[in-house]
């Protein structure tokens, strides 16, 4: 808050955004610096809470935009949202997409504060996805409640890969990456399913500890909202630990009681909400009631008031093929409506939404009801036989299209032609890594000693290298297809033997420096040989070599934009176009080349110096 007042006091308005019912920033490596005897002028947590704790004006975002389907949010928005989130149903709201997975095991509490059943459950359950064809499309995330059992899974995880080279072929095709993360850092992370491990459990007399790590501290039940919130599609809980095992009079923790209840909830669904919810009960307009009646009576199953939020359907049909899904979705222009605000969201932006979810939407508006009955009956009738036809339908063989031919003029995607100041760089060389050994004798203890020698080949060719190319290239000598906690400090002692440099960059990419080499005076630019060989992506090459470039071509140019020059460089280096993953490391490249002189930078133009 300290550093934050200039900022707000120059300005002519602030807003402020934030969520205090999740984690602030933490302050776990900050010394504790309270002064006691002004304790009352001590900043809060954050900048949000001082200005909650000032009455400043404050409005609400109601939408909630993450989760596919409404039972992953669900207990979020009732137990810490008071239920005022507006989430919208799905057509297949009848049954949660939180499921609980009770595992035959016990948390390790004296020695490895690990739980192993956990764990395998949890890595045969990313096996059998990615086996699947009809789910390793969806990405995974790993949501533990400790580092120790985070790294527990991660290295089972790599061991799952090293047995099964394809398993990781196709993880590695997913567009989101595999993540496995603790409650501490999973803050901003979201995955199409997430697993969660509890962890702790019942120790190998069936004793439960009541300690459970940070969800134990004041606001633990804020890192538990954080955690449970981060799944687009499913949630599975892996756990050891049965709800009915928590003992709430050993604990004043709040954090553990939000853990029983999301236990419950886990295990029996909406249910075990229904009696601590302070939601108001739902109430269908007389309408929509009579009209779920009269559907019912044609023979149709029919729902009023789907939803467990302020954005709900009124009336919904259950499809008889599949008994797990809505048919059909009935909005009616009633009280619940009104209550909009805008005609844009009743109209336009809630209809879109709940369509983009898939449902199959049918319109009732009450002067038509008023006016014939039977005919609105009609009409829902019609629209539900419809939709029985069209799902019973089988699907149409695909039409065989002509390929488009492209034209080069328009083909965005085109490789650009290279840039004409390659000739005059070095080419770029990589050293392949010979193989070296098998995976049992990597972690033998004269392993550092190789792996030294197999980096400073690298270095002599290639230094500055970047360390992730450099590791990737080791572990695969050794028939390691990817690293863990334990093949990492393997890794990382044998390049401590090499007396390397290793600096990081402000993007968070780490290279590997030899000690002869300066980054203060390099200048030299090495790019990809004409059929692409030494061709390296933007990450893995240094902010000093991209400065380097950007120098080179401003000789040439006098002055360009900085999203110019950008451009340039990544062409220089075989890239046809600036991107989102390579933009950070071309704009801290300029940023350095100005720093060390290269360059001046003035109203978005960059020039030579």
């Amino acid at each position: 808050t300290a550093e934050a007042v200039g900022a707000i006091a120059r300005g002519d308005s602030v807003v402020v955004v934030g969520d205090p019912r999740q984690l602030p920033p933490t302050s776990f490596f900050t010394a504790n610096q309270t002064d006691e005897e002004n304790f009352d002028k001590e900043d809060l947590e954050s900048v949000l809470d001082d200005c909650l704790a000032l009455t400043m004006p404050s409005r609400h975002l109601l939408w909630h935009y993450r989760s596919r389907h409404e039972s992953l949010i669900t207990f979020s928005n009732v137990r810490f949202y008071e239920n005022k989130l507006l989430t919208f149903p799905s057509p297949d709201d009848l049954e949660s997409k939180v499921t609980w997975v009770n595992t035959d095991g016990f948390y390790d509490k004296g020695r490895t504060k690990q739980n192993h059943a956990e764990a395998e459950a949890v890595v045969a359950e990313i096996a059998g996805r990615l086996r699947d064809p009809a789910r390793c499309g969806e990405s995974i995330g790993v949501v533990t409640f400790s580092i120790v059992q985070q790294n527990l899974i991660d290295d089972l995880l790599s061991e799952l890969f090293i047995g099964d080279p394809e398993l990781e072929a196709k993880a590695n095709a997913m567009y989101e990456p595999i993540i496995i993360k603790n409650l501490e850092n999973v803050q901003g992370d979201e995955r199409d399913v997430i697993l969660f491990s509890v962890g702790y459990g019942p120790d190998k007399d069936g004793k439960v500890s009541m300690n459970f790590g940070p969800l134990n501290r004041d606001g633990g039940w804020r890192r538990l909202n954080v955690a449970v919130t981060r799944a687009r599609k499913e949630m599975k809980v892996f756990s050891t630990l049965r709800p009915e095992q928590l003992d709430l009079s050993r604990t004043r923790s709040e954090g553990v009681a939000e853990l029983k209840a999301f236990l419950e909830f886990a295990a029996k669904g909406r249910q075990a909400l229904a009696v601590n919810s302070s939601a108001e009960r739902f109430e269908s307009d007389r309408f929509v009631t009579e009209l779920a009646e009269r559907l019912n009576a044609l023979g149709f199953e029919t729902r009023c008031g789907i939803g467990c939020s302020g954005c709900r359907i009124d009336a919904g049909i259950i499809d008889p093929d599949d008994r797990s899904r809505y048919l059909l979705g009935i909005v009616c222009d009633g009280k619940r409506l009104s209550e909009n605000t805008t005609a844009r969201d009743r109209n336009i932006v809630q209809p879109s939404v709940l369509e983009g979810l898939g449902w199959r939407l049918v319109t009732v508006h009450a002067l038509d009801w008023l006016a014939d009955r039977d005919k609105v009956v009609e009409k829902v009738r019609i629209a539900a036989e419809q939709a029985i036809a069209d799902n019973r339908r089988p699907p149409e063989p695909p039409e065989e299209t002509a390929q488009p031919v492209k034209q080069a003029a328009f083909d965005f995607e085109r490789e650009e032609e290279p840039s004409p100041l390659a000739e005059r760089c070095e080419k770029y060389s990589v050293w392949n890594v010979p193989a070296q050994g098998d995976q049992k004798s990597y972690y033998l203890p004269e392993t550092p000693q190789k792996i030294a020698e197999q980096v400073n080949w690298i270095m002599e060719a290639e230094a500055p290298v970047s360390l992730k190319s450099v590791r990737k290239r080791i572990l695969a000598a050794w028939g390691l297809s990817r690293g863990g906690s334990k093949a990492d400090t393997v890794f990382l002692e044998g390049v401590k033997q090499t007396g390397a440099v290793i600096r990081e960059t402000a993007a968070g990419e780490e290279f590997l420096w030899a000690a002869w080499q300066s980054p203060e005076s390099f200048n030299s630019v090495r790019v990809p040989y004409e059929n692409d060989e030494g061709k390296r992506p933007v990450d893995e090459i240094c902010p000093e070599e991209l400065a380097a470039a950007a120098s080179m071509i401003l000789t040439e140019q006098i002055s360009m934009t900085r999203a110019d020059l950008m451009r340039e460089v990544a062409r220089l280096f075989g890239h046809g176009r600036v991107t989102s993953a390579n933009e950070p490391m071309l704009a801290e490249a300029i940023d350095r080349a100005v720093e060390l002189g290269l360059m001046t930078e003035t109203d978005g133009r960059v020039c030579s110096n």
